[in-house]
């Protein structure tokens, strides 16, 4: 059997080795291979690209101006633009109905502001796909 101060030696020898190791985890962070790594979340990433436009491209296309505080085109240009396309010719867009059976629900007020919400919603998608 051991004596106490064996046993108080390996004991202090022990907690020598455990700080080294700890030491030496502190030291040098986990390296893990993208491979082996598992992924965060389940949810794909987008690629990513790096590209730039040309400056003959830039100048063309005034990638250079600011996209919402430039001076917008004229409508009657805008429609003259949108019209010269042939499956645009002389289509006289409609908002898609809502679902008929909640429409059915709706009180004379609610189908109004509902019209409204539509034709904004109309105007709006305009605003945000720029000529």
């Amino acid at each position: 059997m051991a004596t106490i101060q064996e046993q108080l030696e390996l004991m202090q020898q022990q907690i020598t080795a455990l700080q080294a190791q700890i030491n030496d985890v502190n030291v040098t962070p986990m390296q893990s291979a993208d491979d082996t790594a598992s992924p965060l979340h389940s949810f794909g990433t987008r690629p990513h690209y790096d590209w730039s436009p040309s400056e003959a491209l830039s100048q063309i296309m005034e990638l250079g101006a600011p996209l919402h505080t430039s001076p917008l085109l004229p409508d009657s240009e805008r429609k003259t633009i949108i019209e010269s396309y042939p499956p645009m010719a002389h289509l006289d867009y409609k908002a898609p109905t809502t679902v008929p059976t909640v429409e059915r629900l709706m009180n004379k007020g609610q189908k109004l502001e509902d019209n409204s919400l539509k034709h904004f919603q109309y105007l709006l998608s305009a605003a945000f796909r720029l000529i």
